[in-house]
């Protein structure tokens, strides 16, 4: 028989956010879908971006923090924070890079630009490298407060 990855407090954290994650972009989707009847906000692209990026920044967010995002069997979960940091540094390289070069443009014509789909990324990597930094935090005081 195949070994579990995740125990089942893990799971059912991970299936209620899930639920939940799934809600936020039905809910997105209606609002985009009305703001569409009047107004273009970005180009089809971005707007999958968007609309893509929210629920999951959430999805990822929240699983971290409730600590359902790695495994019980994961023997050192702490190398995705290297990981994530040297994503999240490259990227803001990059965007620091187009901003100097006057390339990086976030509204244009009055829609989100698709040069922007880069801050979106820097962004969802951000949010989650903090939320593992916190969360090994807090791991860390309650371990502290066990011995």
């Amino acid at each position: 028989m195949k070994q579990d990855r995740y125990d089942e407090f893990q799971i059912a954290k991970r299936h209620r956010l899930g639920f939940q994650a799934f809600f936020l972009t039905i809910a997105l989707i209606v609002a985009n879908g009305i703001i569409k009847m009047n107004y273009i906000w970005a180009e089809p692209l971005m707007e999958m971006l968007v609309l893509m990026y929210i629920p999951l920044t959430y999805l990822t967010a929240a699983m971290i923090w409730k600590g359902a995002y790695t495994s019980k069997k994961v023997k050192n979960p702490n190398v995705y924070i290297p990981m994530f940091g040297l994503v999240v540094l490259f990227n803001w390289f990059v965007i620091g890079q187009s901003i100097w070069s006057g390339v990086f443009v976030i509204v244009e014509d009055g829609m989100l630009a698709t040069s922007s789909g880069i801050l979106f990324t820097t962004i969802f990597f951000t949010l989650a490298t903090i939320a593992m930094i916190m969360r090994r935090a807090a791991d860390l005081r309650m371990l502290r407060a066990e011995s």
